[in-house]
């Protein structure tokens, strides 16, 4: 396997061999490793890479390899630094740690020599089986920590070497970096794709508070199948925690908690023309078990046919067949960060909103502005989360304060405010319902049956909210 590891047929070997060879093998990638990083020094030391024409080490390392600059980088300053550890270089040699425990000891042996430099240490032998890292001496923290390193991650050595640094932090010093609130820092930019970017650095108690806001969010979310039997969550861990950062800054702005900007609350507005809006929400069927079918045409640019519901009223189109691909201008909305946006957004976004009328003239002048009134009453708001009790997409169920209150036909185009015209939906599946992917209608029963596409169920059958998933649909 070590040898010729690409004709090694993985199928054919059984459980107890493969239990071992994993261990070997990782075992022999570190001790690779380590030689690759001694070839390095070398190298190094004799000016190879300028005489190859590179300009220095790291250039030559990433570019001979192709490797990522900053892992050369990493490789370049380990092979630096270990001849000048050389217990550490055996360890490593005999791939009993990694290069990651390295990085962390070579780090905190940097900051230690900061922390201890006014401090009158006693030197000693250190006993490097035996160390004591409170004496402050660096040899006996590296023996310390390279035990450690031998039975824990680096995650938990980094969190080990934490607590020496704490140990040797002075009183009324400046905090370290890692509790030093005024080095954070936070930035979100909008792209040229008109996406927005975010990157951040922030003190550990201010990334614990984080953390731990995302945490009960962020997890994974399962749904059940058509049969009630459990379907785990698709999203990534990444996705998840971006859906519940969403959730936090929507909390925060439905409840109107920051501080007052330009004499109003902070919240999300939207410009859209009502004739552009109006035509935003045409993609979605007025008659809601048509899906996207709308009247004898296909008003939604999608590839995603839904087809016909059993011949009902409202779909014209042969059985089967699909309509053609239409395309046409879409007009835009924007909003005062993100700027332009779809009508889409805004038609989806309007479904629950403040909505002020601005009258202009030809020459888009405001004429007059008429007064602000929310489209979904606190009462009628109380009345839909009593019937939904959260997300009525079958299957999913989120909490009602996750939710949107989606107009099955919309206020735009003259459908009424009521409850028999609306149905609580989260941000995913109220994007899912704007699309056309699905159809909802209020039935006679009172309440919303969600028709799927032809592509989920080629038959249509419509299915009950979830938290009515329990009743009989046959």
């Amino acid at each position: 396997m070590l040898t010729d590891p690409a004709r090694v047929e993985a199928w054919r070997l059984d459980e107890t061999e493969i239990l071992a060879a994993v261990p070997e093998l990782v075992q022999d990638m570190r001790r690779r490793e380590a030689l690759l990083v001694r070839l390095v020094h070398e190298a190094d030391q004799r000016c190879l890479p300028e005489h190859a024409g590179a300009a220095d080490t790291t250039s030559w390392l990433a570019g001979a390899t192709r490797m990522h600059r900053a892992r050369a980088a990493q490789i370049v300053r380990l092979a630096r630094e270990l001849p000048l550890h050389p217990q550490m270089a055996d360890v490593l040699n005999d791939g009993r740690i990694e290069l990651a425990h390295v990085q962390v000891i070579v780090n905190f042996l940097a900051r230690l020599a900061k922390l201890t430099r006014d401090f009158d240490i006693e030197p000693a032998e250190t006993d490097w089986e035996h160390p004591d890292p409170e004496t402050g001496r660096p040899d006996d923290c590296e023996a310390y920590l390279l035990i450690a390193a031998q039975v824990e991650d680096p995650t938990q050595l980094r969190a080990r070497a934490r607590e020496m640094e704490i140990l040797f932090e002075r009183d009324n010093d400046l905090p370290s970096d890692a509790e030093n609130p005024e080095l954070n820092e936070f930035h979100a930019s909008a792209t040229l794709g008109g996406r927005v970017l975010v990157k951040g650095s922030f003190d550990a108690e201010t990334g614990e508070a984080l953390q731990t806001a995302l945490s009960g969010l962020s997890k994974p979310h399962p749904s059940t199948d058509d049969d009630g039997h459990p379907v785990r969550d698709p999203r990534t861990a990444s996705k998840r925690r971006a859906d519940a950062l969403e959730h936090i800054i929507r909390g925060h702005l439905d409840n109107a908690r920051g501080p007052m900007e330009g004499g109003e609350r902070p919240h999300v507005t939207v410009t859209i023309d009502v004739d552009a809006l109006r035509d935003a929400v045409s993609a979605t069927a007025k008659v809601p078990v048509t899906g996207a079918w709308v009247g004898t045409g296909w008003a939604h640019h999608s590839d995603n046919a839904t087809g016909p519901v059993d011949g009902r009223e409202g779909c014209t189109s042969p059985a089967g067949s699909r309509p053609p691909r239409r395309y046409r201008r879409k007009h835009h909305a924007s909003m005062p960060w993100a700027g332009p946006v779809s009508a889409t957004v805004a038609a989806r976004i309007s479904c629950d909103a403040q909505v002020t009328p601005i009258f202009v003239d030809r020459e888009g002048n405001p004429l007059d502005v008429g007064r602000t009134t929310r489209i979904i009453s606190p009462k009628l708001r109380k009345a839909l989360v009593a019937r939904d009790c959260g997300c009525a997409f079958p299957g999913c169920g989120r909490p009602a304060a996750w939710t949107d209150a989606h107009h099955i036909w919309h206020w735009s185009n003259g459908g009424p405010t009521a409850l028999s015209n609306l149905v609580l939906l989260c941000k995913k599946h109220h994007t899912i319902i704007h699309r056309n992917h699905w159809a909802v209608k209020i039935e006679s029963d009172g309440h919303p049956w969600f028709t799927p596409p032809a592509w989920v169920d080629p038959l249509r059958r419509p299915r009950p909210a979830h938290n009515r998933r329990a009743i009989d649909t046959t």
